[in-house]
């Protein structure tokens, strides 16, 4: 009995944070947040070296692979107030991408003398990590802080990391978009398609200007930086115009240069809005009816086959008619696959897929629709198929103006009544 009432009080002394168990400081053990609660996570530093890790995915999706769900968190760190007295004490929290833990995508940091913190950056689908640190490897805030983070799904966002072509964030033109850069020496490149020959004009905004010109965007088109403009803070809007060709162009945003050239400095975290003026580019239509439509990678230069134009990708290249110089996938021609024996032993018949089918029903409708053909061989006819009305996707259904004929004069017969004669 003495020793369990000695075991209780020793335990009774020693720190709740001692025994909890830190799991959270590696990214494998990473505590997963939603972005969706103001509430946020609250959790502490227990030394100078511990780490926490949270993760955050920005899904797909799986059931509509055209819908992109690119969009835009708020990251918020902070802490109860009142706050402390040491300025070399605090925490850092860093932005990562998991395929890229070499390279930050955004840093803060909150001093313990401060409250509160944030920053605001346009993801793109995939799995994120938030780190947060001491500030200094000899200190560490004794405090607790609250990490919220606030996902807003919105594809005119930048979507990081994009500082380099290979991964450009892809803008519709005459659409207005929004970033910011993360760092003195972050750039956000982005990628956009013409259609025909047009005077197009970049222009970057800011909503509200600061009093300092020595920070501020250097922006300009990637086979025309020798042109760029210079957008100090004091400005609210800067625009460069080109006359460009067909095909797919680049331009880059980032820190204004100093007076020196030795020297960068940007306004880290400070929202822009930019913006691909084409005036001879055709407005979207409010409804997309199914027409095929054939889009080029920008990088890969490889074509696929969409339905509509409403599905060909931001920045992409597109035409109507198919290409003279080069595969589409998927093929929209007609596809046959031989028979074969499955690996049960059982018969695998031919099948015939046909992507596009124009015919007329009973009713005179015109029906275009997607159509699968079964070999059913026999020997004296080995290329016997038969339709498999269970696969039959049907895309579109016209149907036939009836035509009415009106008579130039309708009789009309009006009763009258004769009084009888006195």
């Amino acid at each position: 009995m003495y020793r369990t009432i000695l075991m209780i009080g020793l335990l009774a002394t020693v720190p709740v944070t001692t025994l909890a168990e830190d799991i959270s400081d590696t990214p494998d053990n990473a505590k997963r947040t939603g972005c969706t609660s103001k509430r946020g996570i609250k959790e502490t530093l227990s030394s100078p070296t511990d780490v926490d890790f949270f993760k955050f995915q920005v899904r797909t999706d799986r059931k509509n692979p055209q819908h992109d769900t690119s969009g835009n968190v708020v990251v918020t760190l902070s802490q109860k107030p009142p706050p402390g007295t040491n300025s070399q004490s605090g925490w850092r929290l860093d932005l990562y991408s998991e395929n890229d833990f070499a390279n930050r995508l955004y840093t803060i940091a909150l001093p313990e003398t401060n409250v509160e913190t944030e920053f605001e950056q346009g993801l793109a689908p995939g799995i994120y990590y938030y780190k947060v640190s001491s500030m200094d490897s000899n200190v560490f805030p004794a405090a607790e802080y609250t990490f919220t983070c606030l996902w807003e799904e919105n594809a005119n966002y930048e979507r990081q990391p994009n500082d380099v072509p290979e991964t450009a964030t892809a803008i519709k033109v005459n659409e207005d978009y929004y970033g910011n850069l993360s760092s003195v020496n972050d750039v956000d490149i982005y990628r956009f398609s013409l259609q025909a020959p047009d005077s197009i004009t970049v222009t970057l905004t800011q909503d509200i200007p600061s009093l300092d010109s020595t920070i501020g965007w250097q922006f300009g088109l990637l086979n025309r930086a020798e042109a760029a403009v210079n957008v100090p803070s004091t400005t609210q809007l800067g625009s460069q115009p080109a006359e460009l060709d067909v095909g797919v162009y680049y331009f880059f945003v980032k820190a204004l240069p100093s007076a020196n050239d030795q020297e960068q400095t940007a306004p880290i975290g400070r929202r822009y809005q930019i913006k691909v003026h084409a005036p001879s580019a055709p407005t979207p239509p409010s409804t997309c009816e199914f027409a095929f439509v054939y889009a080029q990678h920008p990088q890969s230069h490889r074509w696929v086959t969409v339905s509509t134009p409403c599905d060909v990708p931001a920045g992409w290249f597109s035409q109507t008619t198919p290409p003279e110089d080069g595969e589409v996938c998927p093929s929209p021609h007609a596809t046959y696959t031989l028979p074969s024996v499955k690996s049960d032993g059982t018969p695998n018949p031919g099948l015939v897929k046909i992507p596009l089918v124009d015919f007329t029903d009973e009713n005179g409708n015109e029906i275009i629709a997607r159509v699968e053909l079964q070999q059913k061989a026999t020997e004296n006819e080995p290329y016997l198929f038969e339709v498999l009305l269970d696969k039959v996707r049907v895309i579109s259904v016209e149907v036939p103006e009836i035509p009415v004929e009106i008579p130039a004069e309708i009789p009309v017969e009006i009763p009258v009544e004769i009084p009888p004669t006195q």
